[in-house]
């Protein structure tokens, strides 16, 4: 789910938003003791799953061999993040290894910090093969899938969530069921269920969403349902201008030219590694402006060190094609 060699927009648009991912992880306050944090934490993971689905063409992908998608996820994207969480986990929760069931609890049906991402994205993914064939078939299919996303988000994401048996909450990651309605729209928007508006028709949604979503911030009034609604609204919004992004990110950016592309097509490692920077500075409590700078300074500080590695892994491998390639018979 990468761009390909001639549409850098899909790797640009990840690298913007993993930029902002990064630079959320950079502030010492909470989500909700920081405006500009709040304001991030309101679009940016919708977007980012958002555009995972977009990515996905149903027609190709709902037919796929089961062992070849296995296969595929397996090597661009489970390996390593079993790898990474085992290495979070002894540096930041050791006790997760006292036992099996522990480790799992851990590992998968709470995982610790960020490594919810990869799992909750894999198991939609799973999700969507299973139901390839019904939903490309009937309308109806799609109609029940989109129904029950919904109600997942509700009931996962909202105060109705107290509707829920404890032992359902106490032992599952909210984010499975609540942050799937974001794969399934960008999917649905991709292969036609559900229009691509036009950013006139959006960008209104996105403006309401950031003055409901800050007003919910600063009133004392507002309840659970304002800021439900508010980071519903503005999600909504920002998710829906991922199409029109990517089309205006196809070529590079100034200044950092090629930069956004090569973060977006590591994003995977830049997003399972950075937190073992951002969590071991242990940000000073400091003031608004000066928070930022410093968050803004780590932020850089990282990207530029993963374009830096990735551009020297990039050539270690284009050197090992390249001396593995069989010597050509002479006068051939």
């Amino acid at each position: 789910m990468s761009s390909t060699r001639h549409d850098p927009g899909p790797d640009q648009l990840k690298g913007i938003l993993m930029v902002l991912v990064i630079f959320g992880h950079t502030f010492w306050q909470g989500v909700g003791d920081s405006w500009t944090k709040w304001m991030i934490y309101g679009f940016h993971m919708p977007m980012f799953l958002f555009l995972s689905g977009y990515m996905i063409s149903m027609a190709r992908f709902g037919t796929r061999p089961w062992g070849e998608l296995l296969r595929h996820y397996w090597k661009r994207m489970i390996a390593a993040w079993l790898v990474v969480s085992v290495l979070w986990l002894a540096v930041q929760e050791p006790d997760a290894f006292g036992s099996v069931r522990s480790f799992v609890e851990v590992l998968v049906l709470r995982p610790s910090f960020h490594l919810w991402y990869v799992p909750m994205l894999f198991l939609s993914v799973l999700l969507l093969r299973l139901l390839g064939g019904p939903l490309a078939r009937s309308v109806m299919a799609r109609a029940a899938l989109g129904v029950a996303a919904v109600a997942g988000a509700l009931l996962f994401q909202t105060p109705l969530k107290e509707l829920v048996p404890q032992v359902v909450l106490d032992n599952v990651d909210a984010r499975y069921a609540g942050y799937f309605v974001w794969i399934l729209l960008g999917v649905a928007v991709r292969n036609g269920w559900f229009p691509r508006l036009a950013l006139v028709w959006v960008l209104p949604v996105v403006a309401v969403g950031l003055v409901a979503r800050s007003w919910v911030y600063t009133s004392d009034g507002a309840g659970p349902w304002w800021s439900v609604a508010a980071f519903t609204v503005l999600s909504l919004g920002a998710s829906l201008c991922v199409p029109a992004l990517r089309d205006a990110l196809r070529t590079p950016l100034p200044i950092v030219g090629d930069a956004l592309r090569t973060v977006g097509h590591h994003s995977l490692y830049v997003y399972l590694l950075h937190p073992f920077v951002t969590d071991a500075l242990h940000t000073p409590e400091v003031g608004w402006l000066r928070s930022m700078a410093l968050g803004g300074a780590v932020t850089v500080a990282i990207l530029v060190a993963s374009c830096v590695v990735a551009g020297v892994l990039e050539r270690v491998g284009a050197r090992r094609r390249r001396f593995a390639r069989p010597a050509q018979p002479a006068g051939s």
